[in-house]
């Protein structure tokens, strides 16, 4: 093969491993998913060691007429991944075409997977910190969307699954317009059929991977949870974020008893996902309840009194 041959070789197994560590060190520092940058680390280093099949070859290296051309501007981590992928996939293109070796091959098709995956959670929304709005009713909860809380989720337990799916599409549309979260409680075929952004599950439900299989990556997962271990359990499971309650007797939940302030407390410290203080609260309950600085309350009778709790406490 002729030395400059071995140049393209050299040339693009540069080229994916140093793709391949950009994108490495996005899951690795900013989105923390152990699983991804170990499967982006092991990749990049099975495809480092195949130049030590050309090695005695690529040591007489020639010049690149591009090697002085600036780094490219990226607008979004968006454009940098897909950069970055496309980048990868095209090195790994050039490798099978000009050795031949299948290895190449299966590594493309092993990163085809991982992008759509990693890409497909940028699109995930976050519920920022606030009030988290709870209804059946769709007027109250666009009233929410007005007022911009943190997120709202459909949870009607009266109607037809029928009438919720059309609820649902109608909400959806506008919380797309307004960039705040859609979560859908108990019924993720409906939350599926809608695109809602998440999905909220009980303690009976089927398990947080489970949802996860279902809806993929890039969708909120929430739990229910009423004592600490469940927490915990939902965190180590993948689960979004979490509902801690009822603080006090509901309507709404009535065969739950008040949890008390005792697993808010202990949550500060070992819950390190967003959770949502629930049950009963209204804006004379806010002082006690802020006292334990949870990330969002959630509102359900006393919607309502939404803007005067953002303004003193959000």
């Amino acid at each position: 093969m002729k030395n400059n041959y071995y140049q393209i070789i050299d040339a693009n197994i540069n080229r994916v491993t140093e793709g391949l560590r950009v994108i490495e060190e996005y899951t690795r520092f900013l989105t923390l998913q152990k699983k991804q940058t170990d499967e982006l680390a092991k990749l990049r280093r099975e495809i480092s060691q195949t130049e030590k099949e050309y090695l005695q070859d690529l040591l007489s290296r020639g010049s690149d007429v591009r090697a002085a051309e600036p780094p490219p501007q990226r607008k979004d981590l968006e454009t940098l991944l897909r950069a970055n992928f496309k980048r990868i996939e095209q090195g790994l293109r050039v490798l099978e075409e000009y050795t031949g070796n299948p290895f190449y091959t299966k590594k493309r098709f092993e990163i085809y997977a991982l992008e759509k995956e990693i890409l497909l959670s940028l699109q995930k929304k976050n519920i920022k910190p606030g009030i988290y709005l709870i209804s059946d009713d769709e007027k109250n909860l666009e009233q929410g969307l007005k007022w911009e809380v943190s997120a709202i989720q459909l949870r009607d337990k009266k109607n037809s699954k029928k009438v919720i799916l059309q609820k649902a599409f109608r909400i959806q549309e506008k919380a797309k317009r307004k960039g705040i979260p859609l979560i859908i409680n108990d019924y993720i075929d409906i939350a599926l059929a809608c695109d809602a952004d998440g999905f909220h599950s009980g303690q009976d439900d089927i398990s947080i991977k489970q949802v996860r299989d279902i809806l993929g990556p890039h969708k909120i997962i929430g739990r229910s949870t009423h004592i600490l271990k469940e927490g915990i359990q939902a965190e180590r499971q993948g689960a979004d974020y979490i509902g801690i309650g009822p603080i006090w007797s509901t309507i709404s939940k009535p065969e739950y008893k008040a949890i008390g302030f005792d697993y808010l407390k202990k949550a500060k410290e070992q819950i390190h996902i967003p959770y949502v203080a629930i049950g009963d609260i209204n804006f004379a309950h806010m002082s006690e309840i802020f006292s334990f600085l949870p990330p969002n309350v959630a509102l359900i009778r006393a919607y309502k009194e939404i803007p005067e709790i953002q303004k003193k406490y959000f």
